[in-house]
């Protein structure tokens, strides 16, 4: 009988799951995904988890208690960082240890250590990690080497899926590409271009979100977000700080809303912030300090809680692209105008 793995779709689970599940599956493992984030999953997040904690957190804890009763062991390793000197939230190095002590009914949490910031840990390491994790399904040495090896090939992959090109970029900035469903777009006359910036555990989980994507998507929004941008352009804008950026995924968030900022080449920018997420509130006043600087291009912030709901975000968007559209329009009558003059003149 295949012992079951469980994991919970929620915070590090949106970056790393071909990764993960990939290696359980090769080493013959049942893979237990919880849902995707619901009510049910909701309420057991807000109700266990520990009142400071940010949304996404609590969420987290609603997700491991669902899959309690339903797996062998749960997968929540402890990542500390995978940049010799930027690192992640400290939260998901601690998040294992926490839940194994709220909650000592839950199944045996696999939860291995790395971090290359403040342990300098590198392949050997990640060796160890393979071989402790592999013997627990395996006796066959070589089939974990080679459940590891398929494991880092398709995450490879799938990260290179993810990024545009920097000429991608640019021709998106320019209105010669789309990089959503041209069937959706049709339904607006000019798409709107769009950075939608936050965590991507936060972008891609409805509920989470309160459905902003999809809600975007259905009014003919091109959407652009940090998990597609060129890493060179991010890195180029935070060279431009007095100072080291070092939470690595605060870098993504911010270097995309910079260098859109800067470069005035889309149409808006709506960043989400989670409630009492530390990291979040930091680059949240960072990114409205750059565009007040530089206003050309309109930045919403929404600050998503338990307590957020569909209908007021709703109300904050319409409003957002009202006012995009409104600016538009006037900017081409100021064209026109300009144009007019210029023939008026010869």
């Amino acid at each position: 009988m295949k012992k079951r793995v469980g994991f919970p779709n929620a915070l590090l689970f949106y970056k790393y799951s071909v990764l993960w599940t990939t290696f359980f599956q090769e080493l013959g493992a049942e893979i237990i995904i919880s849902p995707e984030t619901n009510k049910i999953i909701k309420d057991l997040g807000v109700k266990y988890a520990p009142d400071e904690d940010c949304y996404s957190t609590k969420l987290y804890f609603g997700h491991t208690l669902y899959l309690k009763d339903k797996v062998d062991y749960l997968f929540i390793p402890r990542l500390g960082s995978d940049h010799e000197v930027n690192v992640g939230c400290p939260k998901f190095i601690a998040l294992a240890e926490v839940l194994k002590s709220m909650f000592p009914d839950i199944p045996k949490i696999i939860m291995p250590f790395f971090s290359m910031a403040k342990k300098g840990h590198g392949r050997f390491k990640i060796l160890r990690i393979i071989f402790s994790i592999g013997f627990r399904f395996t006796i066959n040495p070589f089939r974990i080497l080679i459940s590891g090896k398929r494991a880092f090939d398709a995450q490879f992959k799938y990260e290179k899926g993810l990024k545009i090109s920097e000429e991608e970029l640019q021709k998106w900035e320019n209105s010669e590409i789309s990089l959503q469903n041209l069937s959706i777009l049709e339904q607006r006359e000019t798409p709107l271009r769009i950075a939608l910036v936050g965590h991507s555990y936060v972008i891609n989980d409805d509920l989470s979100s309160v459905s902003i994507k999809n809600l975007l998507l259905s009014r003919g929004i091109d959407l652009i977000t940090p998990e597609q941008m060129p890493k060179v352009l991010i890195e180029k804008q935070m060279e431009k700080l007095d100072y080291n950026m070092y939470f690595n995924y605060a870098r993504e968030i911010l270097g995309t809303a910079m260098h859109f900022i800067e470069n005035n080449s889309i149409d808006g920018i709506l960043q989400l912030i989670i409630f009492s997420c530390g990291i979040d509130s930091i680059i949240g006043e960072m990114s409205a300090r750059y565009s007040s600087r530089k206003p050309g291009t309109p930045l919403l912030q929404l600050v998503i809680d338990e307590l957020s709901s569909e209908t007021g975000v709703l109300t904050r968007i319409e409003a957002f692209l009202d006012m995009i559209e409104r600016k538009n329009k006037f900017r081409r009558k100021e064209l026109i105008c300009h144009s007019h003059s210029l023939i008026l003149d010869h």
